[in-house]
C-alpha cells in the first residue's frame, strides 16, 4: 500500500468539492471588488499622474482672461490664449489688447465680442472694429455710464474657438455677447480643410479641446512631438508665408462635396451649442450675418467638377476668349460665350463672376447679384463663407432666442447697385474703415431697436440713435498706415498672387514721413503700439499740432483706461483749446487713477472757469497741499476767494504768489483790485 501524500489528500478534497477539477468560483462580493479595482486602477493612476504634473508645474493651457499685472481691478485677454487652437503654428494669432474692470463698476455696461479676423478689426484692429465702435456709440448715448466692450476675436479661428471660450466668457456675466463669425469655418483652426485640423467630427474635436486641458494629455503630446523630432532629419522651421496661406490644407472644396457638407455641419453643431450655452446662462446674443466682397473679388479657384484637368483648361480658355470679346466692345458675343461656358460647366465660378460684371454693366443688377453670389458659392477655395452659413445663423438665432443683426444687408444697402465691392472691402472680406463703420452701426442699431438693458434704466427714447450712428470712426493715422501695410503684405501673397509669381512676397514698404516710419516699425513689431502713439504725440506737441496730439492721446486713453498720464496730458490740451467740459471729464478720470497736484489744479481751474467757485476752492487747496510751489493754483485760489468775498484769504494767496515770483503782474493786479482790509 502506497503511503498517502498531503498534496494528494488536498487534491482529493478539491476534486470532491468540484468534481470537474475547476477552481472554485469567487463570491459575488469579491467579483464586484475585483471588477471595481480593475476599472478604477487606471483612473487612479491617471489621477495621480495628473496631480503630480500639476504640482510640478508642468504644462497648462493659457486662460482666456487673467489679472492685468500692475493694474489692480483690471483683467485682460491672455496674449497666449490662441496657442491652444494652433498646435503646429510657431507664432499663433492672439487677441488684440483689451481690458475689463473686474469687479465691474456700478451701473456699467459690459459686452463681449467674439469672432475671427473681421471681428478683431483686421487690418486696423483699433478704432475701426465692431467692438470699439459699439463702445463709442454707447458711451455717446449714455455718457454717465462706464461702457466696456471687450473684444476676444482673433484671426484664423472659427466656431470651435468660440465654443471653447464661451465658458470663460459666461463666468464674467456680460450684459450681452456680440458675434460676427463664419468665414473661417473651413480653414480656421481645427476646421475641416485646415492645416490645423484633427478630424471632421465636431463632437470628437470638442472632446479633444477639453482633454487638451489635462496635463497628462499635454505630456503625451509633448512626448509624441519629441519622438517625431528624432525621426526627422532637420529641426522644424518657422513657417514662411502669411497665416492665410499656412492655414490651408485642402485648396479645393467644391460646392456640395463631402468636405463642404462637413464644414456646414461643423458650423451648425458648434454654433448651436454656443448659442444654447448663452441662452441657458441668460446672456443676450446679437449675431451678425456675414458680408464679403462679391463685386471686386474674383473667385480664387474655379473647377468644372470633372476629374479630367483638360476640362478646366478648356473652360478657362473659353472665359479668356469671352473677356477678349468684351475688350473689343463686343458685349453680346462675350455674353453668349459666357452663357455657353456656364451651360457646359455649371460649376465654373469665374464664368459667373464675369457674367455678373457684364450684367451690372448693361444695367441688369438683379441678374448681376445672382451671378456674383453664385461665383462666390462656386469658389472652391473657401475663404468666403457660402450663403448657407447665413441661413444657419438665422435658423439657430431663432432656435436659441438670439437677435439677428442683418449686417450683410446693411453693407449691401450702402454699396453701389447693392453689390458689395472695394468701396467697402479691402480685399475678399475685410472691411474698409467705412465698411467697419457700417458693421458697427448695424450692431449698435440692433441694440437700440431691441431695447438693450432698458429694463435696467437705459432710456433709449432720450437717445438720438441715428445721429449717434452717423458718427465717423476715430482711427489714427498710425493705425490706418499699419493697416495699409498689412493689406499690402496679404495681397502680395497667395492666393492673391500665384505661388512662385514674381509679385509674390515682394516687400515694397517704404516710409517717407515720421508717421510712416513709426507705423512701419509698428507693423514690423519693432515698436509696441503704445510706444508708437506716445512718440507721435510728443512729435505733434513739439510741432504745436494740438489736434493731432489730442487724437493720439484719445487713442491711448480709450485702449488703456487704467494708465495715468495720458488723461492728464489730454486734459491740458483740452483746457488750452477751451474744451472745458471735456477737460473736466478727462481730468476726473486721471484722478481716479492717480492723484497729483497738477491734476487737482487743472480740475480746480476748470471748475472755477465754469462758475463752480466753492467746488473749485476744494481742489485748488488740495493742489497747493500736494505742491506748495504751484503758483498757478495759488493765483486761481486767490481769485476764487475774491469771488466768494473772502478777501483776507484772497490777499494772502496773492501776496504769496508775489513773494515767490515778484514778476507776477497778474497777482499784483488781483491784489490791487481787492478792497482794503
Amino acid at each position: 500500500m502506497r503511503p498517502s501524500h498531503p498534496r494528494t489528500t488536498s487534491a482529493r478534497k478539491i476534486t470532491q468539492n468540484n468534481p470537474e477539477g475547476e477552481p472554485a468560483e469567487l463570491s459575488t462580493g469579491r467579483k464586484r471588488a475585483f471588477t471595481f479595482v480593475a476599472i478604477a486602477l487606471p483612473f487612479m493612476l491617471l489621477f495621480l499622474l495628473e496631480g503630480s504634473l500639476r504640482l510640478a508645474g508642468y504644462g497648462g493651457i493659457p486662460p482666456l482672461f487673467h489679472p492685468m499685472e500692475g493694474y489692480q481691478g483690471f483683467i485682460q485677454p491672455d496674449e497666449n490664449a490662441g496657442a491652444r487652437f494652433f498646435p503646429s503654428i510657431a507664432t499663433p494669432p492672439n487677441i488684440p489688447f483689451d481690458s475689463f474692470r473686474e469687479p465691474p463698476v456700478d451701473e456699467s455696461i459690459r459686452i463681449i465680442m467674439q469672432g475671427g479676423s473681421t471681428g478683431a478689426g483686421w487690418p486696423y484692429y483699433f478704432g475701426a472694429n465692431i467692438a470699439d465702435l459699439v463702445e463709442a456709440y454707447l458711451q455717446q448715448s449714455f455718457p454717465g455710464r462706464t461702457v466696456e466692450v471687450m473684444n476676444t476675436s482673433m484671426a484664423a479661428v472659427n466656431s470651435y474657438t468660440l465654443l471653447d471660450l464661451s465658458e470663460e466668457i459666461i463666468d464674467l456675466e456680460p450684459d450681452a455677447v456680440l458675434i460676427y463669425a463664419g468665414h473661417n469655418e473651413y480653414y480656421g483652426a481645427l476646421g475641416v480643410g485646415s492645416s490645423q485640423g484633427i478630424g471632421s467630427n465636431p463632437a470628437f474635436v470638442n472632446l479633444y479641446l477639453k482633454l487638451r486641458r489635462l496635463r497628462t494629455t499635454q505630456l503625451v503630446q509633448d512626448m509624441t512631438a519629441t519622438v517625431a523630432g528624432w525621426l526627422v532629419s532637420s529641426p522644424a522651421q518657422e513657417q514662411s508665408g502669411t497665416l492665410m496661406q499656412n492655414m490651408v490644407r485642402e485648396q479645393r472644396i467644391p460646392l456640395g462635396s463631402d468636405l463642404y457638407e462637413k464644414g456646414i455641419e461643423q458650423f451648425r453643431f458648434n454654433m448651436s451649442l454656443l448659442l444654447s450655452n448663452y441662452e441657458k446662462a441668460g446672456i443676450p446674443v446679437y449675431i451678425g450675418t456675414l458680408a464679403s466682397n462679391i463685386r471686386d473679388q474674383a473667385p480664387f479657384i474655379s473647377g468644372t467638377g470633372s476629374t479630367d484637368e483638360s476640362d478646366n483648361q478648356v473652360a478657362a480658355q473659353d472665359v479668356v476668349a469671352a473677356l477678349r470679346a468684351l475688350a473689343e466692345a463686343d458685349s453680346l458675343r462675350a455674353q453668349t460665350m459666357l452663357d455657353r461656358v456656364i451651360e457646359d460647366y455649371p460649376s465654373f465660378a469665374v464664368a459667373y463672376y464675369h457674367r455678373g460684371l457684364l450684367n451690372e454693366q448693361i444695367g441688369d443688377t438683379v441678374q448681376a447679384r445672382s451671378d456674383l453670389e453664385t461665383a462666390r458659392e462656386q469658389d472652391e477655395l473657401r475663404f468666403r463663407a457660402p450663403s448657407t452659413i447665413n441661413t444657419i445663423i438665422r435658423e439657430l438665432a431663432s432656435d436659441h432666442s438670439a437677435t439677428i443683426v442683418e449686417s450683410e444687408a446693411a453693407m449691401a444697402g450702402a454699396a453701389s447697385n447693392g453689390l458689395i465691392g472695394r468701396e467697402l472691402m479691402l480685399e475678399h472680406l475685410h472691411p474698409t474703415v467705412e465698411g467697419y463703420r457700417i458693421l458697427g452701426t448695424s450692431f449698435f442699431l440692433s441694440l437700440a431697436e431691441n431695447g438693450f438693458r432698458s429694463e435696467d434704466g437705459l432710456n433709449w427714447s432720450d437717445v438720438d440713435v441715428r445721429g449717434v450712428a452717423n458718427t465717423r470712426p476715430v482711427i489714427t493715422d498710425l493705425d490706418s498706415l499699419v493697416g495699409a501695410y498689412r493689406v499690402q503684405q496679404l495681397t502680395g501673397s497667395w492666393p492673391f498672387q500665384a505661388l512662385g509669381s514674381r509679385f509674390m512676397g515682394v516687400d515694397t514698404l517704404m516710409a517717407g514721413t515720421f508717421v510712416g516710419d513709426v507705423a512701419l516699425r509698428t507693423f514690423q513689431n519693432d515698436m509696441q503700439r503704445v510706444e508708437a502713439l506716445d512718440a507721435l504725440r510728443i512729435n505733434a506737441t513739439r510741432q504745436n499740432e494740438l489736434d493731432q496730439a489730442a487724437e493720439y492721446l484719445g487713442a491711448l486713453t480709450q485702449r488703456y483706461p487704467m494708465v495715468p498720464g495720458p488723461f492728464l496730458a489730454l486734459a491740458k490740451i483740452q483746457v488750452t483749446q477751451n474744451q472745458l467740459m471735456d477737460a473736466e471729464t478727462t481730468i476726473r478720470a486721471e484722478l481716479t487713477l492717480q492723484e497729483s497736484g497738477e491734476a487737482q489744479e487743472i480740475l480746480g481751474t476748470v471748475l472755477l472757469s465754469t462758475g463752480r467757485v466753492e467746488e473749485s476752492i476744494t481742489h485748488l487747496e488740495r493742489a497747493i497741499k500736494l505742491n506748495a510751489d504751484d503758483l498757478r493754483a495759488r493765483y486761481n485760489l486767490a481769485g476764487a476767494f475774491a469771488l466768494k468775498g473772502q478777501y483776507d484769504k484772497a490777499r494772502f494767496h496773492a501776496q504769496e504768489v508775489i513773494r515767490r515770483n515778484p514778476g507776477s503782474e497778474d497777482a499784483r493786479r488781483l491784489l490791487a483790485s481787492l478792497p482794503s482790509s
